[in-house]
């Protein structure tokens, strides 16, 4: 990369609710890129464990906090108090590989219309072991269809934002949770150009107590997030296939696993008041599966999103 190139500021924040026993090692990754310069912003989102300590333990890392809010106003507030030209949002129990950073600068210095340049992620255990890298298909041409059609960005943290168009379009929508990110790529990438480096650079830690865990709050927010889209889509053939291709998938791969969750609430005890639960929010975001379910007819393979 030439020294041209390694001027920008690049911000990173890292929202973090109690997730310090994996902190250390995500600002480690951020402290470590071989871009130079950067900052790092912790946002402390209300966490009760020791992530104010692991987080001020590194003079160089600034330190917020906030009131339990989510990782969406999290984020914004991390936003709001960054300088960089480029913005990368890392979550807590990840880690950055050493040249993320420089492969996002370079991706954006190469293609100026490009508002946000995203790469590819490899997998980590709880430990921090490698587990590899899983199938990353990366449809060519038109990114807002591509992003209709299957979410292909793992996580915020692999993706590199020019600051211009986060703030001159709006950063995360808090309405949108667990899904906020997919949101904010899916709508940038409606009003602008935007390319993936196909560079893997991040790791993904897999875990208890990920997000996408909540299967309940991820059929929510994933199905809430694509029906706001269809009125970007109506009268557009392509993009009205594209869309409720997306739709189907997300329905079918967190619907099932939350039919499977309510089916083995029913029959555990201490579990009925979270499996009418369930049942509700199937209702309202795949009742096609609840009333197969209901009438007999069982459950079939969860798609893959």
């Amino acid at each position: 990369m030439t020294a041209a190139r390694s001027t920008p500021l690049v911000s990173i924040v890292i929202p973090c609710y109690n997730q310090a026993r994996y902190l250390g090692e995500a600002i480690e990754s951020a402290l470590g890129q071989t871009h130079s310069p950067v900052e790092v912003i912790v946002v402390d989102d209300g966490s009760n464990d020791d992530t104010a300590r692991v987080a001020k333990s590194q003079s160089s890392v600034q330190y917020l906090r906030q009131r339990n809010s989510g990782a969406p106003r999290a984020r914004n507030a991390g936003l709001a108090a960054s300088r960089g030209e480029f913005v990368l949002f890392l979550d807590a129990d990840d880690r950055l590989l050493p040249e993320a950073v420089a492969r996002g600068v370079d991706a954006l210095a190469a293609n100026p219309d490009w508002a946000f340049a995203t790469g590819h992620v490899r997998l980590i255990a709880n430990d921090g072991a490698v587990e590899g890298a899983p199938a990353q298909a990366h449809a060519g041409g038109d990114q807002f269809l591509a992003l209709l059609r299957s979410n292909y960005i793992w996580s915020p943290g692999a993706v590199l934002y020019r600051r211009s168009v986060l703030e001159s379009g709006g950063a995360f929508e808090p309405s949108a949770r667990a899904s906020a990110d997919y949101e904010l790529n899916i709508r940038v990438a409606r009003q602008h150009p935007v390319g993936c480096h196909h560079a893997i650079v991040l790791e993904y830690r897999r875990h208890d107590a990920n997000m996408s865990g909540d299967i309940a709050e991820m059929l929510r927010s994933a199905v809430s997030v694509r029906r706001a889209q269809r009125r970007f889509v109506a009268g557009d053939p392509v993009a009205e296939r594209a869309w409720k291709a997306g739709l189907d998938i997300v329905k079918a791969d967190f619907g099932e696993r939350l039919l499977e969750r309510v089916k083995c609430d029913v029959r555990t005890k201490g579990r009925r008041a979270r499996a009418f639960l369930g049942v509700i929010r199937l209702a309202r975001y795949y009742p096609v599966g609840l009333l197969r379910t209901l009438a007999g007819g069982g459950g079939g393979s969860p798609a893959t999103p």
